[in-house]
């Protein structure tokens, strides 16, 4: 089965909407007609309040590159950025990006260093600009 849903006991009022759509983009960068980078985008809107407005926008792009030429992929770079509407007025008021990178340095096949970054940016009405 492709696709699977996990259910929990529901109550009244705890229905919330959820839009995923999923893009895979396959490139060939040296030229040599073969596929040497695959870049996978998830794009996930939440409608907390049921108001048809998006509260929460979730995307993830994954992305693989072939360096060598092998088949396997020696870097692999993920960025997640989440946006929430916290007092539902339309706007993003948050912010937050995680970053995750690993890298094949000896073509093993095995990812040998990653490095995780995090920001979080808030909207700040009051700031002067």
């Amino acid at each position: 089965m492709a696709d699977e849903t996990e259910q929990g006991e529901a109550t009244e009022g705890d229905e919330v909407e959820v839009e995923t759509d999923v893009t895979v983009d396959v490139f060939d960068v040296d030229g040599d007609d073969q596929p040497d980078t695959v870049v996978i985008t998830e794009t996930t809107l939440v409608d907390v309040d049921g108001d048809g407005q998006a509260d929460i926008v979730q995307q993830v792009t994954t992305t693989a590159v072939d360096v060598d030429g092998d088949g396997v992929p020696d870097i692999v770079d993920r960025v997640t950025t989440t946006g929430i509407d916290v007092d539902g007025d339309g706007t993003i008021d948050i912010i937050d990006e995680v970053i995750e990178t690993g890298i094949d340095i000896d073509g093993d096949g095995t990812i040998d260093e990653a490095e995780v970054t995090e920001a979080t940016y808030v909207r700040d009405d009051d700031a002067e600009g």
